[in-house]
């Protein structure tokens, strides 16, 4: 008989109104080290929007008529949600990025 494979762990879990999504391995921008980004879209401002889409434009040019379906912006969403470097998020690897890009759309599209 077949031993029962173990479940991977858990990478994003919630925890009230947070989503936290575990990295695989630390990420450095500058001085600054993650090992799990906390997205806590509840905290955000307009303010924090209206940044977060002068980020995307002024790093990657999109003429698109609604910014909320491109993961650019969604990714300076989750960075502004996080409150972390958007070149942080951008420098995550393919999995984890779009876990975090993955919620931010979630919230912006709701």
């Amino acid at each position: 008989m077949k031993e029962k494979e173990r479940e991977p762990e858990k990478k994003v879990e919630v925890a009230g109104n947070t989503i936290i999504v575990e990295l695989s391995k630390k990420v450095t921008f500058n001085d600054l080290e993650v090992e799990k980004v906390e997205l806590d879209f509840g905290s955000l401002t307009g303010a924090d929007i209206c940044e977060a889409e002068t980020n995307f434009r002024d790093r990657f040019f999109q003429p698109i008529p609604d910014a909320n379906y491109s993961i650019a912006y969604q990714a300076s969403v989750a960075a502004k949600a996080a409150k972390l470097p958007y070149e942080l998020i951008l420098k995550l690897n393919h999995k984890e990025f779009s876990a975090v890009t993955g919620a931010a759309k979630g919230f912006l599209l709701g």
